[in-house]
C-alpha cells in the first residue's frame, strides 16, 4: 500500500500550485513517483486531433514541447476511440510494456490526456489512488480555472494577465533537471531567443453609448461577441486577456512589426465588418508596442495605451504603433528600464 504520508505530501504540493502548467507538472512528477513510470505525459489536442501542448516527464526531467510536435498515431487513434465512446481511461499494451491512458479534461475545443507509461499493467490499489489523484486535480483545476477567468466571456482575466505577462521576459533552456527550477522549464514555452512579441490594447470605440443607448444586457452582448472574434483571430498561443470594462489585451507573436501590423488589421476588419446583434456595427480602436526586454512592465503597458489613446483621436477604427509616435515626435520613451516592478 502507498504510504499515506507521501500521498498526502503530492497532494500538498499539487493544490499549492496557483498556476495551470505548473499544477500539471506536480501532478507527472507525482503519478510518476507513486508508480515508478518509464515516463508520464499531458497531451492536449484539439477537435481535428492537432496537437496543443504537449508535456512530459521522464527521468527526472520536464519537458515542454512545442505544439508542433508528433504524437503516435497509436495513441492519437486511442484519444478519438476514448472520446467517441465516451471512455474517460484505456490501457494499451506497447511493445515495452503498457500506457495507461486517462482523460483529463475536454470541452468544445478539445481534450487533455494523461498518458502513463509502465512496464506492468496497474495494479487495483494503485488504480484506486490515481482515480484518487486525478478527481482531486480536476477540482482544483476548475477553481484554478474560475478564479483566473474572466465570468462574462471566457478569456483570461486581469489578475491572470498580471502573472503571465511577467513570463514573458524569461529567456530559458527547455529542460531543468533540478525540481526547483519547474516554474522555468514551464515558462519556456512562452518565448524563445528568436520569438518576438507585442503587447496591444483593444478598446472598443463608443461603448458608453452603446450602454446608454441599449442598455448593458446589449453591451455585455457585445463583450461576448468580441471575446469570440478575438479567440478566432488570434492564435492559442498568444495571450488574451480581458483587461476591465471594454478593453481587452492581447499578447502576441509574430515575426516582425509588418507580421504584427497583417494581423492586428485583420482582426480590425473582421470586427469592422461583424454583424453585432441589435447594434449591428461596431468599430475597435488599438495601441500597440513591441515587447521589449529590460523595459518596466508597467511602462510597456502605457506606451501600448499612449498609442491606443492616438488610435482614439485620429478618428477611431484603427492600429497606432508607439514606435511610430516616437519616430513622429509624438511621444518619448521612459528613461527608466529594467529591473523588477509589481504591477499595478
Amino acid at each position: 500500500m502507498y504510504q499515506t504520508n507521501i500521498l498526502v505530501g503530492h497532494i500538498v504540493n499539487f493544490t499549492s500550485q496557483r498556476d495551470k502548467e505548473l499544477l500539471a507538472f506536480s501532478l507527472l512528477k507525482s503519478v510518476n513517483s507513486m508508480m515508478t513510470c518509464t515516463k508520464t505525459q499531458i497531451i492536449s489536442i484539439n477537435k481535428r486531433g492537432e496537437v496543443l501542448s504537449h508535456i512530459s516527464f521522464e527521468n527526472n526531467h520536464c519537458v515542454v514541447n512545442e505544439a508542433t510536435i508528433l504524437i503516435d498515431d497509436v495513441l492519437i487513434n486511442t484519444f478519438e476511440q476514448m472520446n467517441e465512446s465516451s471512455s474517460d481511461e484505456y490501457t494499451l499494451k506497447t511493445k515495452t510494456g503498457y500506457s495507461v491512458i486517462r482523460i483529463l479534461h475536454h470541452d468544445r475545443k478539445g481534450e487533455q490526456f494523461l498518458v502513463i507509461n509502465l512496464h506492468e499493467k496497474i495494479g487495483k490499489v494503485q488504480s484506486y489512488i490515481l482515480s484518487g489523484i486525478l478527481s482531486i486535480y480536476n477540482n482544483f483545476i476548475s477553481l484554478l480555472q474560475e478564479s483566473q477567468t474572466d465570468e462574462l466571456t471566457g478569456l483570461a482575466n486581469r489578475k491572470t494577465f498580471d502573472t503571465a505577462i511577467s513570463k514573458v521576459f524569461d529567456n530559458l533552456p527547455q529542460e531543468y533537471d533540478e525540481v526547483d527550477n519547474e516554474r522555468r522549464a514551464l515558462d519556456k514555452k512562452l518565448i524563445h531567443n528568436k520569438e518576438n512579441y507585442w503587447l496591444s490594447i483593444i478598446d472598443i470605440d463608443d461603448f458608453k453609448r452603446v450602454n446608454d443607448e441599449f442598455g448593458h444586457l446589449y453591451g455585455d452582448e457585445i463583450l461576448i461577441h468580441l471575446a469570440q472574434i478575438i479567440r478566432s483571430s488570434f492564435r492559442q498561443n498568444d495571450l488574451q486577456f480581458r483587461f476591465g470594462g471594454e478593453e481587452f489585451v492581447v499578447l502576441l507573436n509574430a515575426d516582425d512589426k509588418e507580421k504584427c501590423i497583417q494581423i492586428l488589421e485583420r482582426f480590425r476588419r473582421k470586427v469592422e465588418e461583424y454583424s453585432f446583434p441589435s447594434v449591428d456595427k461596431i468599430t475597435v480602436s488599438i495601441g500597440a508596442v513591441e515587447f521589449i526586454r529590460g523595459t518596466f512592465h508597467v511602462t510597456l503597458i502605457d506606451y501600448a495605451d499612449q498609442a491606443l489613446y492616438r488610435s482614439k483621436k485620429q478618428g477611431k477604427n484603427q492600429i497606432t504603433f508607439f514606435e511610430d509616435m516616437v519616430n513622429q515626435g509624438l511621444a518619448k520613451t521612459s528613461d527608466i528600464q529594467g529591473g523588477e516592478v509589481d504591477l499595478f
